[in-house]
C-alpha cells in the first residue's frame, strides 16, 4: 500500500526541503461550527551557531500565509487548509532528539475575530450581512438567503462584535452554518453562510463488520433527554403587537423515524407533560423569530452521535466535514444517513489517520441514501 502524500506551502511558496525534512507530524481540523486549524510539528535541529532550525529560520512569522494538501493512499490530493500561523510553540528537553517546534495556524476566521467593531446594516437581510462582512476580506462567498429584512427606518441590523462572532451569531439564528474552506477547483479561500449541506452529493460509505470495511470503531448515542423543540415570545416595538414562534422544524429527517416521536413518547410515557423549551432574547422581528425558533428546534433533533475512526488507505480518500455520508453495518436502527459535523486529519510518521464526529435527526432509512460508492466515485466537493 503506497504512503499518504501531503503537500505545504508558505506564503504560496512549496516548504522548504531542509524543514520538510524535519516535519514529523501534522494535523488539521475542521467543523462547521468553529474555524478550521492546523498543526505542524517540526523536529528542532541544532546547529553549529547554536540556533534552532526550522524555529530560527524566520519561515513561521505571525499570520504568515500556509496551505496544507493532503492524499490519502488511492485517493486524489485533497486541498485541507488555506490560512495564517496564529502560534510558534518551541518544546525543549535534556534530551535533544525529543526537542520539536509546533506550528499553529488558523483559517481566515483568525482575521475576521481580530477587531470588534460598531456597524450598522441597513435595509440588509442576514444573508446580505454576511456577505458584506467577507467582501471586506476579498474572501468569495456563497451566501443563502436569508428571508427578514431589516428596515433602515424599522428594526435595524447592528453589528457589536467581531466580524466572525457576528457572522456566527447570524447564522446559529437562522439554523444555518457559517464556515470557511478552500475552494476544491481553485485552491483559494471560500466562505459559505448556508444551511446544513443535507441535500448535496453524498461521500462514499463508512462500512463496518461487512465486505468493504473502512471504519476501525464507531460509538454512537442517542439522547433521550429532550427537548424537542424550542418555543419563543416577544414584543416587536416597531408594531406594537406580541409574536410568537413554534419552533416547527424545517430540516428534512434522515431517516424515516424523526426523533421528536420517538423522544416525546417515551417522556409522556414517564410522565412528562412538555418536551420543550423557551428561547431566551430573541430578536423582536417576526421572521427573525420564526427562523430562530425552527433552527433550535433543529438542533435539538440532532440528538443521535456518532464519533469513530475512519481507515483513509481503505476508504480510499478523505472524509470531509459538512457533509453527509451513510454509515452501514451498524444495525437497522441506526445505519442510513449522516451529517458530518467535524473531522480531524492526522500524518503522524507517515501514517495518516482520521477521527470524526457526525450525527443525524432520525432513525432507520430516509430512501435517499446513496449506498455503494468508492470515494473514487465521489466528485470532488
Amino acid at each position: 500500500m503506497p504512503d499518504p502524500r501531503f503537500s505545504v506551502l508558505v506564503d504560496d511558496q512549496p516548504l522548504d526541503g531542509s524543514a520538510l525534512g524535519l516535519l514529523f507530524r501534522l494535523e488539521v481540523r475542521e467543523s462547521d461550527d468553529n474555524p478550521t486549524v492546523a498543526s505542524l510539528r517540526f523536529r528542532l535541529s541544532q546547529q553549529p551557531d547554536g540556533n534552532y532550525a526550522p524555529l530560527d529560520d524566520d519561515l513561521f512569522a505571525p499570520s504568515t500565509k500556509l496551505r496544507v494538501s493532503v492524499e490519502a493512499p488511492g485517493g486524489l490530493l485533497v486541498a485541507l487548509f488555506h490560512g495564517y500561523v496564529t502560534h510558534l510553540r518551541p518544546h525543549f528537553e535534556t534530551i535533544e532528539s525529543n526537542a520539536y517546534l509546533e506550528v499553529l495556524a488558523m483559517d481566515a476566521a483568525s482575521l475576521l475575530d481580530t477587531e470588534e467593531r460598531a456597524h450598522a446594516y441597513p435595509d440588509s437581510t442576514d444573508a446580505d450581512a454576511a456577505t458584506e462582512v467577507f467582501r471586506r476580506y476579498d474572501i468569495e462567498v456563497e451566501a443563502a438567503p436569508t428571508e427578514a429584512r431589516h428596515e433602515a427606518s424599522g428594526m435595524l441590523l447592528v453589528q457589536r462584535s467581531t466580524d466572525w462572532a457576528f457572522v456566527q451569531r447570524l447564522a446559529r439564528r437562522n439554523g444555518y452554518v457559517c464556515y470557511l474552506e478552500p475552494d476544491p477547483r481553485t485552491g483559494d479561500v471560500k466562505a459559505y453562510f448556508r444551511p446544513r449541506a443535507l441535500d448535496a452529493d453524498q461521500q462514499a460509505d463508512l462500512t463496518l463488520m461487512r465486505e468493504g470495511t473502512n471504519l476501525n470503531w464507531v460509538d454512537l448515542q442517542l439522547k433521550g433527554t429532550g427537548p424537542t423543540y424550542f418555543k419563543g415570545a416577544t414584543i416587536d416595538p416597531i408594531a406594537k403587537r406580541m409574536i410568537r414562534t413554534e419552533g416547527a422544524p424545517v430540516v428534512d429527517a434522515l431517516g424515516d423515524s424523526r426523533l421528536d416521536d420517538l423522544v416525546e413518547r417515551g417522556l409522556r410515557g414517564a410522565g412528562v407533560e412538555v418536551a420543550g423549551s423557551m428561547l431566551r432574547d430573541a430578536f423582536p422581528l417576526a421572521a427573525v423569530l420564526d427562523a430562530e425558533g425552527s433552527a433550535a428546534t433543529d438542533r435539538a433533533l440532532f440528538a443521535i452521535e456518532a464519533r469513530g475512526s475512519v481507515d483513509p488507505s481503505l476508504y480510499r480518500g478523505l472524509l470531509r466535514a459538512r457533509r453527509t455520508v451513510p454509515i452501514k453495518g451498524i444495525g437497522q436502527m441506526l445505519t442510513g444517513l449522516y451529517y458530518v459535523r467535524s473531522v480531524r486529519t492526522v500524518v503522524d510518521e507517515g501514517v495518516l489517520t482520521q477521527s470524526f464526529v457526525a450525527e443525524r435527526n432520525a432513525l432507520g432509512l430516509s430512501g435517499r441514501e446513496d449506498f455503494g460508492r468508492q470515494a473514487e466515485e465521489v466528485p470532488p466537493q
